[in-house]
């Protein structure tokens, strides 16, 4: 119930569609066709699901019907739906309190069971996947190149460290511990929900399906899916940017919840925006989109790659200022800004002013009606909107040049709510002025929307001029506007390689008084675990098993002779 609309936009969920013809039927007709009557069933089932709190204000463009004829027969259960219950239950609880928690990237078993017993959810991202885990065996930047099930491959690791050490922990305090002992030390929550990366979804609308089953399959609570364009995609903060039309990326936002539905689990689905830095867009087929869409109003400029043919050799470089030269002669605008700014300059300000106002978020047709309604026929305006042409700016690809910026992701970020869970605005620095300007146009519309936010390790923080307060504060800030859910994608990498190139270092110098100062002593005198690895890795659990089938079993792991006795008896000394 978290979700609460004040837009014309929003609708109620798609429901049973009784002019199909299949809820009227006689209960006789029925009961001569009960393949029907279980199909029937399964539909009134799905639709009380839709009914329930969860999913208010959430916009399916299928019924309960379409997705009952979808599921099959057997309609298997998944652990990832029970995380996906409980990863909604803590943020949107959050998201009323105007709190937030943080996480960072998992990028290997230890630091999943690490870090369960300080923080409440995990992330897990394509770039740690991407350069450390790729099912191909071939590191590389963030392009999304990697094959498709390799984050997928990455959660079903993670999410099976999770089971492992839960149920490691669950025999440990039922066999070794006094009901004394256990009500003093409460469980460590081995099972945080885990929040993964898919990218653009790996291609179109069957491949985002696919990859959406993969992700609940391996153990996922939720996915999410950026709005840029499959085989230029970049990292976040990277240039070379191209979006796909926002109609696009909701069409895939609508096929993930689709196959969530088909699969029975409460699955978040997050939409990602890169509009705050992204200048590039695939299509203008979206009217939606053309508000940003520049282009020049120089008649006499040629289009860019008529003029960088024309005049440019074979080298790169060339080709890059002559893009340059052509940009700086073409004043690109949108084609709302080419009509005031020809205002301006015939010294109609006041007309300039109502125009700017009245035309600024409206698709090319849109503003020509306008013009043609406000603005004589011959006038300055009318005669820049006959002469700007986007078409001319377009890149060699063809991708037309948009205008990028907050307002560009907002935008997005209404056409995204409706089928969203969580909404991602990646940012090229950390500014909670954005932060707030971003949530207020958000909320405006929709304000019971969850944010979320990427606290990257591609910023520079020392930079930012927030002290080391103001750090601390950096995330409670941010969560009284409404981004309940914060991580550091890409942590786990940067630790990993803090520690390696650390103890490296410091073991070349000084052999094992690097290791043991370094690192033992430093686990026990932190009480991390894998001090006794044995027991870390589970290996009386796997006595346990091996004791219920042979209880006088003489290849007991822990037994005489295990070397973590050396540790209990420093303990007992």
């Amino acid at each position: 119930m978290l979700k609460v609309f004040t837009s014309s936009l929003a609708k109620a969920p798609v429901g049973l569609s009784s002019s199909r013809g299949l809820i009227g039927r006689s209960l006789s007709s029925l009961a001569q066709d009960p393949e029907m009557a279980a199909f029937q069933a399964r539909a009134r089932e799905v639709e009380a699901w839709w009914a329930q709190d969860r999913w208010e204000g959430t916009v399916r463009e299928y019924s309960a019907e379409d997705v009952a004829r979808l599921q099959g027969t057997a309609r298997p259960s998944y652990l990832a739906n029970g995380q996906a219950k409980k990863a909604y239950g803590l943020l949107s609880g959050l998201f009323k309190d105007s709190k937030a928690t943080a996480t960072f990237g998992a990028l290997d078993p230890v630091q999943v069971v690490q870090m369960a017993k300080y923080l409440p959810t995990v992330y897990v991202s394509g770039w740690q996947s991407s350069s450390t885990c790729s099912t191909s065996n071939e590191p590389g930047p963030d392009l999304a190149d990697y094959p498709m099930d390799t984050v997928p491959n990455k959660v079903d690791q993670l999410f099976k460290a999770q089971l492992f050490h839960d149920r490691k922990q669950l025999a440990h305090r039922l066999a070794k511990m006094t009901p004394q002992e256990r009500k003093a030390q409460p469980p460590v929550d081995f099972l945080p929900p885990i929040i993964a990366d898919a990218d653009t979804g790996h291609g179109g609308t069957t491949a985002v399906m696919k990859l959406t089953k993969m992700f609940v399959e391996a153990g996922a609570a939720g996915v999410h899916f950026e709005d840029q364009k499959p085989g230029t995609k970049k990292c976040g903060h990277m240039g070379g940017k191209v979006l796909v039309p926002t109609r696009e990326h909701v069409g895939r936002l609508q096929a993930a919840r689709l196959q969530c539905d088909i699969l029975g689990t409460d699955t978040l689905v997050v939409a990602r925006t890169d509009a705050q830095a992204a200048t590039l867009l695939d299509s203008n087929a979206d009217a939606g989109d053309q508000w940003h869409i520049l282009g020049t109003a120089n008649p006499a400029l040629p289009s860019l790659t008529s003029y960088a043919q024309a005049k440019t050799g074979s080298g790169s470089g060339e080709a890059a200022a002559l893009t340059s030269e052509w940009l700086a002669r073409a004043e690109l605008c949108t084609l709302s800004g080419a009509v005031v700014k020809a205002l301006k300059e015939a010294s109609h300000d006041e007309h300039a002013t109502r125009f700017a106002a009245d035309s600024k978020f409206l698709c090319h047709a849109g503003v020509a009606a306008l013009a043609e309604e406000r603005l004589p026929l011959g006038s300055p305006g009318r005669k820049a909107l006959e002469a700007w042409s986007a078409d001319k700016a377009r890149t060699r690809e063809g991708w037309y040049r948009t205008e990028a910026g907050v307002e560009a992701c907002i935008q997005r970020a209404l056409a995204y709510a409706p089928h969203a869970d969580v909404i991602w605005m990646e940012t090229a620095e950390p500014c909670l002025a954005d932060a707030k300007r971003f949530a207020e146009g958000v909320h405006a519309v929709y304000p019971g929307q969850m944010l979320c936010y990427n606290l990257s390790p591609s910023f520079n923080w020392d930079t930012t001029g927030m002290d080391d307060l103001g750090l601390e504060k950096f995330i409670g800030e941010l969560g009284k506007l409404g981004f309940c859910w914060q991580f550091i994608t890409l942590a786990g990498f940067h630790l990993d390689a803090l520690a390696c190139d650390t103890f490296a270092k410091d073991f070349a110098q000084r052999g094992m008084r690097a290791y043991v100062a370094g690192i033992q002593r430093e686990e026990r005198k932190r009480g991390v675990e894998t001090l006794t690895h044995q027991q870390w890795s589970g290996a009386s659990l796997v006595d346990a098993q091996l004791a219920t089938l042979d209880k006088s079993s003489s290849t007991l792991a822990m037994g005489a002779g295990v070397t973590e006795a050396q540790f209990e008896e420093r303990r007992a000394a």
